[in-house]
């Protein structure tokens, strides 16, 4: 069966609040209902029909073409099935989702992930600042799922992230894993400035070794941690798009930390697996 698809029209001037077009909201509704349904468009409220071409039948999984960084809130609160975004995604993509996988074939804007409960989001492009992070007042940011992003992240990934895995596989920007309460951040290119700052708990997992780490951060020397190995097998089994694990071992050198709060996170560096 084809996937309910929403193809916009023309670029949007304004912001525009898609949140409605997850499957949970749109199970047992006909065409008729859905054309109507009322998005959030800058200060004013517009029906959907006027926005989108819609056509497909299966409201378990929804794809959005032609889609750009004005569309905000995408996958928001979602609990199942699947969003396929063709293009670009704006701010807060999968923001409180509880459930499901949302795809997105370009890139998308800052804090993707917010407050985000289980589920999987792929990015195939880069992401804003703030990814996994909680808003300013929340006492968490993600509390569990997996994002993944090909491309490059913003500044302050994981702040404040609770549990989850977040995979990094181009650059990162300042503050990666920036208080983060638990939880596991894993960037294979280079990281920006004071990663680790004020962690309480968590690991973060980095494939190159900081220009610079806070002095509140103690060397423990190389180790071999058998999680990692565990780690990078059940992620492989996950999405062959992992494979990339397979070049690290479970060799990495140890820094505990943030000192300043109470030590028992831990930063890694990597080290690949040397096939003479």
């Amino acid at each position: 069966m084809n996937a309910l698809t929403f193809t916009l029209i023309s670029r949007p001037k304004f912001t525009l609040d898609v949140s409605p077009l997850i499957p949970d909201n749109l199970e047992g509704k006909n065409i008729t209902h859905i054309k109507n349904i009322k998005l959030r468009y800058g200060k004013e409220i517009v029906k959907l029909e006027k926005l989108f071409l819609i056509k497909g039948k299966n409201f378990n999984h929804v794809c959005i073409e032609k889609s750009c960084d004005k569309l905000i809130y995408i996958g928001k609160r979602m609990a199942k099935g699947l969003i396929d975004i063709k293009g670009d995604a704006g701010d807060f993509l999968g923001q409180e989702m509880k459930n499901g996988k949302i795809n997105v074939s370009g890139d998308a804007g800052s804090w993707v992930g917010n407050r985000m409960i289980d589920g999987q989001i792929n990015i195939n492009g880069n992401a804003g600042d703030y990814v996994g992070a909680g808003l300013p007042g929340d006492p968490y940011g993600m509390k569990n799922g997996l994002i993944n992003i090909k491309g490059n992240a913003g500044d302050r990934v994981g702040d404040r992230m609770r549990r989850g895995i977040i995979v990094i596989q181009g650059k990162s920007g300042d503050y990666c894993g920036n208080r983060i309460h638990a939880g596991t951040i894993i960037a294979l290119d280079r990281v920006g400035k004071h990663p680790g700052d004020g962690m309480r708990r968590g690991t973060i997992v980095l494939a190159k070794k900081p220009k610079h780490i806070s002095a509140t951060f103690k060397s423990c020397g190389n180790l071999k941690m058998e999680f990692l190995r565990l780690l990078f097998t059940q992620l492989i089994k996950m999405d062959p798009d992992f494979k990339i694990f397979k070049k690290y071992g479970p060799i990495a050198h140890r820094f505990s930390g943030d000192l300043a709060r109470n030590g028992k996170g831990e930063i890694l560096i990597l080290q690949l697996i040397n096939r003479r």
